[in-house]
């Protein structure tokens, strides 16, 4: 199953949030939660996405210093093992929701693979930029992602 569409949510005081219930089953169980590519939002990864993470990681020689200090930072905000309570909530890490100005109003997105947690003003930021730009965003994606 393919994680899509936008859900606004909010964090509870002990910075939990409520799963999207489309989403959780194909969360499933032991998931990962850390930062995103871009470092603009927390990534949910279902644990067979995370293990793709983890096996790009392994590639990383010990003796390359760039890749492993990526390798460790990436690793240092990282949290596995998580799993959704009887109320349909997970707990967001501290750590990642001050790295990330995350304040009470969020917003979930699905990206295909894994989930996307944005603070809500960034998020609405974020696709005042994608609407404004929208056509030429259509075409560097089609031209550089062609059919398969």
């Amino acid at each position: 199953m393919a994680f899509s569409g936008s859900f606004d949510h909010s964090l509870d005081g002990k910075g939990r949030a409520i799963i999207p219930a489309s989403f959780r089953d194909a969360l499933g169980e032991n998931f990962t939660i850390t930062i995103n590519p871009h470092r603009t939002s927390i990534a949910v990864y279902p644990k067979e996405e995370w293990d793709k993470q983890l096996a790009r990681l392994a590639r990383i020689n010990p003796l390359d210093r760039q890749g492993m200090q990526y390798e460790r930072y990436i690793m240092s905000v990282s949290f596995s093992e998580n799993n959704i309570d009887a109320q349909g909530r997970v707990l967001i890490p501290a750590k990642l929701r001050q790295m990330l100005g995350l304040t009470r109003d969020i917003v979930f997105v699905g990206l295909v693979d894994y989930i996307e947690i944005w603070d809500m003003k960034r998020f609405r930021e974020n696709s005042a930029f994608v609407e404004e730009n929208f056509d030429s965003l259509s075409d560097y994606v089609y031209e550089r992602y062609p059919e398969v």
